[in-house]
C-alpha cells in the first residue's frame, strides 16, 4: 500500500504558497518615473468610425506636456474634427486640454500617422484605387481637416484616465488612456 497523505500534504503546501505569491501581483501599464504614460501608435474602431492616435513623434510639445495626435474618420471614410476632447478622471470630472490645434489639409507634419488612402472593403477584400492628391487642398488656403494635436500636463496623462472625443452631433467615443499609451 502506497503512502498518498504527503504527497498530498505536499500539494497543498505548494498551491497555497502559489496562492500567496500571486496574489501580491498586479499589472499596471508601462510609465514614466512619475506615473505619466506615453502615446503609442493606435487604430480603434468604434462602429462606424475609426479612431487613429499617436503621441508627438516631432517632440513638439512643452517637456512638461504629453502631446496626442487624434484622427478621427467616419463612416464615409471622410475625417471628422471632433468637437471636443477632453481626459475623464474616475470621478468623471472632464479635463481639457491646455492646447489644442486643429491641422488642415496642406499643412501636416510628419505626425506618424500613415497617408489616407482611397479604395474600399468588401467580402471579397480590400480594394485600393491608388493615392489621389488634390493639388488645390495642398497648394490652395488651408484645404480641409486633417487632424487635431491636444496637450495635457505630463501628470494628468495617467493611466486611471479615459479620453473622451465628443463629435459633431453630440456622440461621444470614451476610451481608456492604456489604450492608447504604454
Amino acid at each position: 500500500m502506497q503512502r498518498k497523505k504527503p504527497i498530498m500534504k505536499t500539494h497543498i503546501i505548494i498551491l497555497t504558497l502559489l496562492a500567496g505569491l500571486t496574489a501580491d501581483f498586479h499589472v499596471e501599464a508601462a510609465s514614466h518615473k512619475n506615473g505619466s504614460l506615453t502615446p503609442t501608435h493606435n487604430t480603434v474602431k468604434r462602429g462606424a468610425y475609426t479612431i487613429e492616435t499617436i503621441g508627438d513623434t516631432l517632440h513638439q510639445a512643452k517637456a512638461q506636456n504629453m502631446r496626442l495626435i487624434i484622427r478621427v474618420s467616419g463612416p464615409d471614410k471622410k475625417l471628422i474634427k471632433p468637437d471636443s476632447v477632453a481626459l475623464i478622471d474616475k470621478s468623471g470630472a472632464a479635463m481639457k486640454p491646455i492646447f489644442r490645434e486643429d491641422r488642415k489639409v496642406g499643412h501636416e507634419e510628419n505626425t506618424g500617422l500613415p497617408v489616407s488612402v482611397g479604395g474600399y472593403g468588401d467580402s471579397s477584400g480590400a480594394h485600393v484605387n491608388g493615392v489621389g492628391i488634390d493639388l488645390n487642398k495642398i497648394l490652395g488656403p488651408h484645404g480641409d481637416y486633417a487632424y487635431t494635436k491636444v496637450d495635457w500636463p505630463k501628470e494628468a496623462f495617467t493611466a486611471d484616465k479615459r479620453l473622451q472625443i465628443v463629435m459633431p452631433g453630440g456622440q461621444a467615443f470614451t476610451l481608456p488612456l492604456t489604450s492608447l499609451a504604454q
